[in-house]
């Protein structure tokens, strides 16, 4: 039986915390495989303007390529219309229904669990891997829950925090500052020679 992390995030752009948290979870909790999913239309977004999603998908690309037990999924990128979390496991529950799934999410997303579609199913398919905010404890996040779910299987990792903002490197990027202490330099680059986030 793997370990298989699924971590999913905007990636907009991809930065030095994801990063960190994609080789971190897969060292500390040893997983055998990551696999990235770029959003294609987070509805949590929805109305936030965003990358292109073949930019998104391609910088996430560049940043594991040829980094052993790193994947990246263009699931997301290719699904029409809003994507929930519970169809992603969903699909990675049928690629590999033999293994253990674990979900990195950050805490302020964990808070809102008890409101996403279907958060039930999705507490039975996968344990949570919760990064931390200096604002949340466990103890507190676990309170959300009604009882009477499937109690949720939690690796917090309270020194986890991630202090890179993609708002921030963003709104450097339009301004034309540099951002290459917060990115990978093939994201550096990339940003530059596509002009992204300068309108």
């Amino acid at each position: 039986m793997a370990r298989i992390g699924i971590f999913g995030g905007t990636f907009d752009p991809v930065h030095n915390g994801h990063l960190r948290v994609a080789c971190e979870a897969k060292k500390r909790l040893s997983l055998d495989t990551v696999i990235l999913v770029p959003a294609g239309d987070p509805p949590h977004k929805s109305k936030k303007k965003v990358a292109d999603k073949e930019h998104r998908l391609r910088m996430t690309e560049l940043v594991f390529a040829g980094k052993e037990g790193f994947l990246v999924s263009d699931y997301e990128i290719q699904k029409e219309g809003p994507a929930y979390s519970v169809d992603l496991i969903r699909y990675f529950k049928e690629c590999y229904p033999e293994d253990e799934l674990f979900f990195v999410i950050g805490a302020d997303s964990f808070r809102d669990l008890p409101t996403w579609w279907h958060y039930r199913e999705l507490l039975e398919m996968v344990h949570f891997v919760v990064l931390s905010r200096p604002d949340t404890e466990k103890a507190e996040l676990l309170s959300l829950f009604s009882g009477d779910e499937v109690p949720p299987r939690v690796f917090y990792f309270s020194d986890m925090a991630v202090d890179i903002s993609s708002t921030q490197i963003r709104a450097l990027a339009y301004r034309g500052e540099d951002i290459g202490a917060l990115v990978p330099d093939v994201i550096s680059e990339y940003i530059n020679e596509h002009q992204l986030y300068k309108d």
